[in-house]
């Protein structure tokens, strides 16, 4: 059958391009677009070159679209398949980040842009309950068959040859699958059948700087950027978030500044510039790479205003919303700051903290090793700015009741909103003790850059309701991902969203900054890729995980009951009960014959 297929697929082809084909036959369906009816180039201009390099009449056979959101990069992937299945027909491997991903996109996407044009309907096999020739992830047509998986299936990137590959996110790929290796690799060699005639269109918002597949790819392109004319003085220039202006904190104000003639271009304009707009290629590469911002969303999409909100917004907010900001908006790689803490840098800049404190919220993070417990007590403010406000280690055997008692006594004096606590050791404890509080939460650290610091709402929500009736689970945290926000925050060198306040006392001694800073993210190369993972440059290092598990606790905090909030006290007369200044590092100790007193 398959050979059948192939012989198929080496007949004559018309000379049609993508786009043709597009601006001819495609039907936006309702239910997937917002602008449904027919499909128009004019509308996403930048766009007809990359659809027509994948044409059967061009000879490019890798096309790389690094990109922001909202400028169609998807629905342009999906003309070519409509193309190839009525026009071009040939084996195709279309692969998203996961087998979940890939089911919704046949069910929310190919599937309804198949049925809605009749020429194509046609071809595609009629779906039967006992037919395979048409189901979620497998679509049979004259001379080709659609193979829709996820990077996560070595079975499904070895499904069989590929003369067509549409890569879609590939920077959320993980970086091995099963042992075998990238997945990108693994489906590429899957064309190797069509080498003389074979087309890969790889697509994606970038992430990481050095572990960013499609910046990997962009970087061995001839890297296009896409110039439009200013309507003034009519000299060309790319639209570029150093040129967007807006006056007096007013977004709406938005405007492009020439960077000619100096002129003020209204967003109005942005239809005609786009039009009138050419790809140029700015180096020399083995593919044809295309580079595309959200600033270039048409009109009625993502405007200029709504890029000026967003950065804003996460201005104020943390670095994960600057990063996501970086990645979605300006399509461009986020270089993590402060790989390496500098510990003498962070003690010169302890202070005195005001007599008082009021936080948005306060969270512990509780590392548990075999004869201890330690502990960070941190206060929080508008855009994750943070105060260290005391560092606690209980001492005693985790294994036996008497510290888990001094911690309850403890956080009841504390009050946090939230807690979370290390369950990789003692994990049976660590679960009875969280079980009668609502507002701790047994963590577990799970290691990789690709995951993040917790789970999204609906992933979580997901995994609770798949748990056995009352039982607990622990909560995956990407620690990775949460040393490295750690460390950005560090870098930040002026108060205000993601700064860390450190207050000048005892318990932040040289010791709390050698062990906060005791990590330093290193690349290294496996297979002949490289991969960044985060290396030890000394045995301790707990109060990096009390302040990454307080982080965590933060952002799991939406979940977790209200507490009786409790001002912060400087002066020693409103110290929580039990609690006295020490003269030097605070061990709480768990022998009664010291009365709970620091020693």
């Amino acid at each position: 059958m398959y050979l059948k297929r192939y012989a198929q697929a080496l007949l004559p082809e018309p000379d049609l391009t993508v786009s043709e084909w597009a601006d001819e036959y495609r039907i936006l369906d309702q239910g997937s677009s917002s602008e449904p009816g027919r499909w128009r180039t004019d509308r996403t201009p930048y766009l007809r070159e990359i659809m027509d390099s994948l044409s059967s009449r061009s000879d490019d056979d890798v096309i790389v679209f690094m990109k922001g959101a909202q400028v169609g990069a998807t629905e342009a992937g999906n003309n070519w398949l409509g193309y190839v299945i009525h026009h071009a027909p040939g084996p195709m491997l279309y692969v998203m980040p996961t087998v979940d991903s890939a089911k919704r996109a046949s069910k929310q996407r190919i599937g309804p842009m198949l049925d809605s044009i009749p020429e194509v309907a046609a071809k595609v096999a009629t779906p039967r309950a006992r037919d395979s020739g048409n189901t979620l992830f497998q679509k049979d047509y004259p001379g080709g068959t659609l193979i829709l998986t996820g990077s996560n299936s070595n079975v499904g990137l070895r499904s069989m040859p590929a003369r067509y590959l549409f890569l879609d996110e590939a920077s959320s790929y993980p970086s091995d699958v099963d042992g075998e290796g990238s997945p990108v690799q693994l489906a590429i060699r899957r064309t190797a059948t069509f080498k003389r005639n074979r087309k890969v269109f790889m697509v994606s918002t970038p992430t990481l700087d050095g572990l960013c597949t499609i910046q990997e790819y962009f970087e061995q392109s001839d890297q296009r950027y896409f110039y439009v004319p200013c309507p003034h003085c009519s000299e060309f220039g790319t639209i570029t978030w150093d040129r967007i202006r807006w006056h007096d904190n007013d977004p709406t104000t938005a405007c492009l500044v020439c960077e000619h003639c100096g002129s003020e271009i209204s967003e109005s304009n942005k239809t005609n510039m786009l039009l009138a707009g050419e790809w140029r290629p700015t180096a020399t590469g083995r593919y044809k790479g295309y580079h595309l911002s959200s600033l270039y969303s048409p009109l009625g999409w993502y405007s200029w205003s709504d890029a000026a909100t967003d950065f804003m917004a996460a201005k104020k907010g943390s670095q994960e919303q600057l990063k996501t900001f970086i990645n979605t908006v300006l399509g461009e790689v986020w270089t993590e700051q402060g790989q390496q803490a500098d510990p003498a840098a962070l003690i010169m800049r302890r202070e005195e903290y005001p007599a008082a404190l009021e936080f948005k919220k306060t969270t512990i993070g509780v590392d548990v090793q075999k004869d201890r417990l330690e502990l960070e007590y941190v206060g929080w403010g508008e855009g994750e700015e943070s105060w260290s406000i005391d560092y606690v280690i209980l001492l005693g055997d985790t294994a036996q009741p008497g510290v888990w008692d001094e911690l309850a006594e403890l956080l009841d004096d504390l009050a946090p909103d939230s807690v979370a606590i290390d369950s990789g050791y003692n994990t049976s404890l660590v679960y009875d003790f969280v079980a009668k509080r609502r507002y701790c939460h047994a963590i577990k650290g799970v290691s990789g850059f690709g995951l993040p610091l917790i789970e999204d709402a609906q992933k979580r929500a997901r995994r609770l309701a798949k748990r056995r009736k009352k039982a607990l689970t622990a909560e995956p945290i990407g620690v990775d991902q949460g040393k490295a926000m750690v460390y950005s925050m560090l870098s930040i060198a002026e108060p205000g969203p993601g700064y860390c306040h450190f207050p000048a006392d005892a318990a932040y001694d040289d010791e709390y900054f050698a062990q906060l800073t005791a990590e330093k993210l290193v690349t290294r190369y496996s297979k002949g890729r490289p991969r960044q993972e985060w290396a030890a440059t000394r045995a301790r290092n707990e109060a990096l995980d009390c302040r990454v598990y307080a982080l965590a606790a933060l952002r799991l905090s939406q979940n977790t009951r209200k507490r009786p909030r409790v001002p912060v006290q400087n002066d020693a007369e409103n110290v929580p009960k039990n609690v006295q200044t020490p003269p030097k590092r605070r061990k709480w100790s768990i022998n009664q014959q010291h009365g709970g007193a620091w020693l």
